[in-house]
């Protein structure tokens, strides 16, 4: 009997670590109108995200702005605000939600911002940047072209007393928005 109940504990040990590396790698995603991967969030979990890829679309043009100035203290400065410190209060449960290659293409991108931050200091020159930075957007347009962020929100519908998810990116069936489909 103690046999029997150890390989059963066993069993659902790894079938939950086997589930648990699934979404890990595929996150929690779907296919969106547009063809391109819905990565499905809840509304605060997307605005966390959209607020990260803001700052880095405003440190770009913080260093746009720099190098037109030739203050390449502040375009060091610019690029910093963008890298990995940024990226370190991420929630765990978010970072479960992203797919392996769209957590590794933003961590990828926060150090990339670290490392042209370091050679600005070092002395690249203007050009120099602009390569990097060029990459650095080339990476922007690679994931905007694969993914779209869908927000999905748990909502109760009382009339069957079932638990659904609206999402607010694609049209809902009727009696899924919690309201009278009547």
């Amino acid at each position: 009997m103690k046999n029997r109940l150890g390989l059963v504990s066993l069993a659902l040990w790894v079938l939950t670590i086997g589930v648990f590396a699934f979404f890990f790698v595929r996150g929690t995603t779907s296919v969106s109108t547009d063809q391109r991967r819905s990565v499905n969030l809840s509304p605060v979990e997307k605005d966390l995200v959209l607020g990260e890829m803001r700052t880095m679309l405003k440190a770009i043009n913080g260093m746009l702005g720099a190098l037109s100035d030739g203050d390449m203290s502040k375009a060091a400065e610019a690029a910093a605000s963008a890298g990995m410190a940024m990226a370190v209060d991420t929630s765990p449960i978010l970072m479960a939600k992203l797919p392996l290659d769209f957590k590794e293409l933003g961590m990828g991108t926060h150090k990339a911002f670290d490392d042209l931050s370091s050679e600005i200091k070092k002395g690249a020159t203007v050009p120099q940047v602009l390569v990097k930075m060029h990459q650095i957007t080339n990476r922007c347009i690679a994931c905007h072209e694969t993914n779209r962020l869908g927000s999905i929100t748990p909502t109760f519908d009382g009339l069957t007393a079932q638990f659904a998810f609206h999402r607010w990116d694609m049209p809902t069936a009727p009696g899924l928005n919690g309201k009278n489909s009547q």
